[in-house]
């Protein structure tokens, strides 16, 4: 978390040049495209594949599998192209530009964005019964123009039938606007904080060696034969088990969900829960990149909450709480605790540039198209703090005019935006594969420290719709690859004002897109009929729990409350001791993450990519680590070429399953 210590070797950063042209006119419309199109697959692989015949998820991941498809797509037939006419190949400034494009865009469709978010608009109307009384608890705090609002018409979307235009077009437009907003504000936030984190703290990046080295203009990548024995392993493995989805009689390599908890079966033992091993090749791949330290520190603490567990329940202290979450050893509270802190240091850490960006920019010092003194600023950064004020001011003005009223949307819209912070400072750090915060989300830290009861019931209701970005699952939000697109910018020396045009023109045109193909899909299938209904009653969750809030309210948690404090004191120690102590060898991300469900399918491949490294920097220095890097690149790209080909297949192969890369 500190500038004094850096990432063990890896590529050096070029040095600053002049920007080169990338964001070109052809790159902006290819990036268009990719994003129409990739939408269009996750929205067919996750909702008509879905659970029964197996999917590679399309866009929960660190690099998301949909775009790194287009991407390899595009460079394929970029290296045909040039080898007819070269003067019309794009160049790998420009590559990156259309994958930074889609990637920003293209993951707001998915779980967790608006595939939850579409559910929840239809949900109060669609699962409203006299059992759950929900028409008499809140459906009077509900504003016609939020969601739906004929019942008769809303079957189809859960049955099948005929898209009604009409009944959807205000609600799917309000929230499109809604959802830009967010993400633009988000986008402020990256360009406040680029600087500090691109350009003085050098964090890692896992994620961008891969579309840097596929797109590098030599094809280094591609030529080197460990590259190709890294592609030959994940490949098979996915190859195989596909194979034996659809044939049963061709073996399967297990190498998934290897239970161990069932070794424990004698108490205090088995308050271990649940533990289980699993490889993931492409996430081998990229822990490679991150420092030991941050490895070992990530399955270190995972593997701490057990030994917590087996404490607790062998001094008798398991049963404290009122089950649930809110059970010894308070795993997700401790995680609630650290995100807040993460986002806090790094908030503390970067206060000198940020405070001379607001100070500049409230003062009308700092003016388009004259840099301050010194030059230690740019256009984007001056307007980014002017449009994180609009765009927050315009989010809380949504749900002031949904009937929300002053307090509660500026303290639920900060939290989010805390945990998206510390989100995508982690993932800039590890690469973590599937982005998960605490499940003590925003929502449910507000409720612990405040009550149900101390919050109006029409407050609480529209929480239930803000569910989608107030959420623990950060899988598929877009700030962390706006943060990555600006990293791939640095290294192709991409102009920034360009790129965030580009970028915003993407998130533009997606998000509509996004919604409009994603109520065809459903509507041609039905949500509940022949989809994966997973999504669908995950937007209707949110208004389970608001059923709970409204029958029984329950007042703040001080015993929560505590667990929350005393992980984000203990994040603040381990950041402290890192700072003091140069062979202090835990990292408080690696707390952080441990405290989430990230770290469950993660923590064996961060253990296995330690020991790899470690091993390699011991006895084979830093030229065996950079000859070893392809290898590991390599893991990453097979693995994702093998998920993203056979998904794609089984789009068009009506009986064709599918075993998922990573679910």
């Amino acid at each position: 978390m500190s500038a004094d210590r850096q990432p063990e070797p890896g590529p050096a950063a070029a040095a600053p040049t002049a920007p080169v042209r990338g964001v070109s006119a052809r790159a902006v419309v290819i990036g268009l495209l990719c994003i129409v199109a990739v939408i269009m697959l996750i929205h067919w692989a996750e909702l008509v594949l879905g659970g029964s015949r197996g999917h590679s998820a399309m866009a929960n991941t660190s690099i998301p599998l949909g775009t790194f498809a287009a991407l390899m797509l595009v460079v394929s037939v970029n290296s045909l192209i040039g080898r007819v006419r070269r003067r019309w190949q794009l160049s790998s400034a420009e590559l990156v530009v259309i994958y930074a494009m889609t990637a920003v865009a293209t993951v707001l469709a998915s779980s967790g964005a608006i595939h939850f978010l579409v559910p929840a608009m239809a949900a109060p109307l669609g699962f409203a019964s006299p059992e759950n009384r929900w028409e008499t608890l809140f459906f009077q705090y509900m504003p016609r123009w939020i969601g739906p609002d004929d019942p008769r018409l809303l079957r189809h979307f859960f049955e099948g039938g005929e898209l009604p235009v009409r009944m959807w077009l205000r609600p799917v437009t309000i929230w499109s606007g809604f959802v830009f907003t967010y993400a633009a504000c988000s986008l402020s936030l990256v360009l406040l904080l680029r600087r500090q984190w691109i350009e003085s703290e050098r964090l890692t990046f896992p994620t961008v060696y891969v579309p840097l080295s596929i797109t590098e203009s030599d094809g280094a990548f591609w030529r080197d034969r460990a590259a190709w024995i890294g592609i030959a392993i994940p490949f098979l493995i996915g190859t195989l088990n596909t194979l034996n989805v659809n044939f049963p009689a061709i073996p399967k390599l297990e190498v998934r969900r290897i239970d161990l908890s069932s070794h424990f079966g004698d108490p205090p033992w088995n308050a271990i829960g649940g533990l289980a091993i699993s490889y993931y090749p492409f996430v081998v791949g990229l822990a490679f990149l991150l420092s030991t330290e941050m490895t070992f520190s990530c399955w270190f603490f995972y593997l701490m909450t057990k030994v917590e567990r087996i404490v607790g329940a062998s001094f008798g202290v398991a049963q404290w709480g009122s089950g649930g979450l809110a059970r010894f050893p308070f795993e997700n509270h401790q995680g609630a605790g650290a995100f807040v802190a993460l986002a806090l240091i790094a908030l503390w850490i970067g206060r000198k540039p940020l405070g001379q960006s607001f100070r500049g920019a409230f003062r009308g010092a700092l003016q388009l198209g004259h840099a301050p003194p010194g030059g230690t600023d740019d256009a984007p950064t001056r307007w980014a703090v002017w449009g994180f004020v609009a765009s927050f001011a315009a989010l809380v003005g949504f749900c002031r005019v949904a009937g929300m009223s002053l307090w509660t949307p500026v303290v639920l819209l900060g939290l989010s935006l805390v945990y998206l912070v510390t989100a995508t400072r982690i993932r800039a750090e590890t690469g973590n594969a599937w982005l998960f915060g605490p499940d003590v989300d925003p929502q449910r830290l507000m409720l612990t420290a405040i009550g149900a009861r101390h919050i109006l019931p029409r407050d609480l209701t529209i929480m239930a719709y803000l569910n989608s970005i107030s959420s623990f699952d950060l899988r598929c939000v877009s700030m962390p690859h706006q943060l990555d697109a600006y990293k791939l910018g640095e290294a192709r020396k991409l102009e920034r004002g360009k790129l965030t045009g580009a970028l915003l023109l993407g998130l533009a045109v997606g998000i509509p897109v996004a919604f409009w193909l994603a109520l065809i899909v459903w509507h041609d299938i039905g949500a509940l009929a022949k989809g994966d209904t997973w999504r669908t009653l995950m937007g209707k969750q949110p208004f389970d729990r608001l059923q709970g809030y409204l029958v029984a309210p329950q007042p703040a948690n001080l015993i929560e409350l505590v667990f929350v404090g005393a992980g984000l004191l203990f994040t603040g120690f381990l950041f402290a001791m890192r700072t003091r102590l140069l062979a202090w060898p835990f990292h408080p991300v690696g707390y952080a993450m441990a405290n989430t469900n990230s770290m469950g399918s993660q923590w064996f491949p961060f253990l296995l990519a330690w020991a790899a490294k470690s091993l390699i920097l011991r006895y084979g220095g830093a030229k065996l680590y950079r000859k070893a890097q392809p290898f590991f690149l390599g893991l990453v790209v097979g693995d994702f070429l093998n998920g993203a080909l056979y998904t794609i297949l089984a789009c068009f192969v009506g009986t064709m399953k599918v075993y998922p890369i990573n679910w």
